[in-house]
């Protein structure tokens, strides 16, 4: 007895496909069925009631290949779940949990993930209070992130969000947390970069990777998104950590456009359903800081949005940066310009991130933008071509140096007290009369020292400073010690 007979004798009701149109069917001659239930096909194909009409059921069918009309559709009975377990890490599947990588069949004891869990409420949470590294310095010292956090990373294609994207996972994986990419209508070759780069870095084992290729049918897609949320919520239970990131959420929108369309849904605002605010609220809010069993567990949420020529000033965009905790933004005109990693500190924006920073921290991250500051308006005098006075230069060669020591390069993440190390010799003036050549030379030597495991006594005196006076007098002794390195 296959799977459609069994259900078929535990439900006893069986409909037929009426209608198809692009993987989304509608099923007659169920009376009983549910919003969110799961319906099988006797071919073994899966679907999820989305709409309940008065002689027939609206279904999105996951799987399309042997699709038809007049096709026999049972219900389960069961509201729409996925189904994996610890399995999965290391793992490249489908949003159904159906491996992708040619390693056979996930293993281990299977449970049931909803992919319509509730948020938790406000007395489960914990304000968000322990810093969150990256390992890229312009995002830890000037957009500072913490556990629990939600934090949309915008801008255009091919500007340099997902190998930062990539960066952090490597850092955090290699801390022990559980991380899960989900690829959202991507080409497969870029999934493929993506697997490879994880495996390269010996960071898979600790990864989980959601894939819904762009050829594969649209409810797919859109489940991605929903399963990698489930996934996540699986091992925070556990009481693990968990970084999760949506790439991208501007292509989850226009594959849920499709589907309502098609569903003949009333259209709202650039043809967009009325309901993707909340779609896409409601599942960012099941991420988070919170407490279970006397421990503070997170889901740490990294939503990707697409702009196109810099306008984040389009209904998705605005829509995700209004549910968001704030925004990575990463500028095509600095991309252009030969910057990286591209990411514009003005325009970029952590609402609660500042608060997991020590004060000395977040005074270094106020001075570092005060100086950027005042470049980037004596950048504007330059372009009149006048002869510039002595303090001008002297902002303007600060500036530079600034961006050359916050300049970074897919793979090199760099620890918070080294972060802090670097920009300790900015403020002590340390490379005041050197040219920029040299000080790239400087900085070459320091990052090397710290490979080797040179520095790592620095990271100990760091942990123990408090105050901006006792940060640039601790930096004033290691001076020396630091000329010894760079001979």
């Amino acid at each position: 007895m296959n799977e459609f007979s069994k259900i078929l004798e535990k439900t006893g009701e069986i409909g037929y496909i009426t209608s198809l149109f692009h993987s989304i069917a509608n099923v007659s001659g169920l009376p009983s069925l549910r919003l969110g239930e799961k319906v099988i096909t006797e071919e073994g194909e899966i679907g999820l009631v989305y709409g309940i009409r008065e002689k027939d059921a609206e279904v999105l069918m996951f799987e399309s290949a042997n699709l038809r009309t007049g096709q026999k559709v049972a219900r389960t009975g069961e509201l729409f779940a996925i189904y994996g377990g610890e399995g999965l890490l290391g793992r490249v599947v489908d949003p159904l949990l159906k491996p992708l990588d040619q390693l056979g069949p996930i293993r281990g004891e299977k449970v049931a993930l909803s992919i319509e869990r509730e948020a938790p409420n406000i007395g489960q949470r914990v304000k968000i209070n322990r810093a969150f590294e990256t390992g890229w310095m312009i995002v830890d010292l000037l957009v500072p992130l913490g556990y629990g956090q939600r934090e949309l990373v915008i801008g255009d294609s091919k500007v340099g969000k997902t190998i930062f994207l990539l960066d952090t996972i490597l850092n955090q994986a290699r801390k022990g947390v559980i991380c899960v990419y989900v690829s959202i209508g991507k080409r497969a070759i870029d999934v493929k970069a993506v697997e490879e780069y994880l495996k390269e870095n010996g960071v898979m084992k600790s990864s989980v990777l959601v894939v819904a290729l762009a050829n594969q049918p649209s409810p797919l897609i859109f489940l991605a998104p929903f399963s990698g949320m489930a996934i996540a919520e699986y091992f925070r239970d556990q009481g693990k950590d968990v970084v999760l990131v949506l790439d991208d959420m501007t292509t989850h929108a226009k594959v849920y456009r499709e589907i309502c369309l098609l569903l003949k849904r009333s259209p709202g605002r650039n043809a967009y359903p009325g309901d993707i605010f909340h779609i896409h609220a409601a599942l960012l809010e099941r991420a988070g800081n919170i407490r279970i069993k006397n421990r503070e567990v997170s889901i740490t949420c990294f939503p990707v949005g697409e702009t196109l020529e810099n306008d984040i000033s389009g209904y998705i965009q605005t829509n995700l940066i209004g549910m968001t905790d704030g925004h990575i933004f990463f500028d095509v005109n600095e991309f252009r310009k030969g910057k990286r990693p591209a990411i514009n500190s003005f325009l970029s924006v952590s609402r609660v991130g500042k608060q997991t920073r020590k004060v000395f921290e977040q005074h270094l991250a106020n001075w570092i933008q005060l100086k950027l500051g005042e470049y980037k308006r004596a950048l504007e005098i330059v372009q009149f071509g006048v002869e510039l006075p002595k303090k001008t230069r002297e902002i303007i060669s600060l500036g530079e140096k600034i961006e050359t020591v916050l300049e970074q390069f897919p793979g090199s993440p760099r620890p918070i007290w080294l972060q802090l190390f670097l920009v300790g010799l900015l403020r002590s003036e340390f490379w005041q009369e050197k040219p920029i050549g040299a000080m790239r030379k400087d900085l070459e030597k320091i990052l090397e020292a710290f490979k080797k495991g040179l520095l790592f006594d620095l990271e100990r005196e760091i942990s123990r400073i408090k105050t901006i006076r006792e940060f640039d007098q601790w930096i004033k002794e290691k001076i020396p010690v630091l000329k010894e390195i760079l001979k």
